[in-house]
């Protein structure tokens, strides 16, 4: 709470292995925006290890090609708060704004690798994609919906 009005409310949801629960609601969320993305980063090595620093969460999948092997990866990867606060910062002030944002994450961004951001901004909400491959072979890595 921040001056007695909530400022932020997050629901998670995560994998996890078994028969899962009957009851479920599965929504898939938007597709991919198409096109040509608008930016592209470039994630160093070592930006697991970095994001660790900042956010307290060092877990071995984003530090290091070893210990991300150990756990079933064959480099580290992103972590998915970095790359979902990394769209939200590139969209700026729509996504500044009161409103809400969800991520639906797709596949796991290597490290170091390169990802394109392609948006698509309708008048009820912007919906953005972390991209990378070719045009005829691009895997989406995440797809994030953000409503005023």
């Amino acid at each position: 709470m921040v001056a007695g009005e909530r400022f932020w409310e997050g629901v998670s949801t995560y994998l996890a292995r078994g028969g899962g629960e009957p009851r479920a609601r599965y929504d898939s969320g938007p597709a991919a925006p198409d096109g040509i993305p608008a930016t592209q980063w470039r994630l160093p090595a070592d930006l697991g290890r970095r994001y660790a620093a900042v956010s307290g969460d060092a877990n071995p999948i984003h530090l290091s090609a070893p210990t991300a092997r150990l756990l079933g990866f064959p480099r580290a990867i992103a972590h998915g708060m970095w790359s979902y606060a990394r769209v939200l910062a590139a969209l700026g002030r729509p996504a500044a704004y009161a409103g809400s944002s969800r991520v639906d994450f797709h596949k796991p961004i290597l490290l170091p690798g390169t990802v394109g951001m392609v948006a698509r901004h309708d008048p009820d909400r912007t919906v953005a994609a972390l991209v990378s491959g070719r045009p005829d072979g691009r895997r989406v890595h995440l797809v994030l919906t953000a409503v005023p």
